[in-house]
Order: structure tokens, then C-alpha cells, then sequence
């Protein structure tokens, strides 16, 4: 099974168990720094975003956190020379604004929806059906 097959599963999966489903996946490659841009794949879905964490020595070690749409507040895509830089702010629950920083490649060869979500991102239409 694709990497891409099996996340979607594990999504679909996460989501019927918490009584919620999603008719599209949005997915990413992400990092928290230029080194580990592909440490995580962001799934952009109509719910929220869930976020897959891999683990640099053990691909194994694989987190999952889920982050409903209507805690998210602000997504920001800046467009940058090497890589972009993904801004966003989300609310806690204690009420409280975090922000994150996450660095995204321009491309991924081979993985042509980190592409399509890229071009979601810079249309601001994310949380938008499919067109």
C-alpha cells in the first residue's frame, strides 16, 4: 500500500472512531526546520488537520495529533527561495493562540499532491471542496 493509501486510511479510520468523516485529503510534507522538512505530512481535511509526526531514526515511531477547523485561525503560505515557510495559529484548550512555523519544500518528486495542496494553500481554499 502507497504511503499516501495508507494515511488516508489511518485518517478515515481516526475520524470514524471520533464520529466524523471527511469527503477529500489534503497532504503535505512539513517540518519544523529546513533539515526535517519532510519529518511530517500535514492532512488538510473539511474536520481539521491531523498531522502525522515521523520519527528521524525510526520511521516506525509514527505520532498522530488531530486539530479540529474550528480551533484553527490564521494559515499563512509565504512563498520563499528555497523552501516556503507555513505560518499558523491555532487555539488551545486552554483558549490561548499558538502559533507554529513549519518549512514545506517547493516540490517532492514523486508525490505530485504535495504539489496540489501547495496551490490550495496559496488560493486560500484549503477547507474548500474539491473543484
Amino acid at each position: 500500500m502507497a504511503m499516501k493509501d495508507q494515511i488516508e486510511t489511518e485518517v478515515d479510520q481516526y475520524l470514524a472512531d471520533n464520529g466524523m468523516s471527511t469527503n477529500y485529503h489534503r497532504l503535505m510534507y512539513a517540518g519544523p526546520s529546513m533539515r526535517t522538512r519532510h519529518s511530517l505530512v500535514l492532512v488538510f481535511t473539511e474536520v481539521g488537520l491531523i498531522t502525522f509526526s515521523f520519527s528521524i531514526v525510526s520511521k516506525s515511531e509514527t505520532q498522530m495529533f488531530f486539530l479540529p477547523k474550528d480551533k484553527i485561525r490564521a494559515i499563512r503560505l509565504d512563498k520563499k527561495h528555497f523552501v516556503h515557510k507555513l505560518s499558523m495559529e491555532a487555539e488551545n484548550e486552554e483558549g490561548q493562540i499558538e502559533r507554529a512555523q513549519y518549512f514545506v519544500s517547493k516540490r517532492v518528486f514523486g508525490r505530485p499532491w504535495h504539489s496540489e495542496t501547495l496551490q490550495y494553500l496559496f488560493d486560500k481554499k484549503i477547507f474548500s471542496p474539491l473543484s
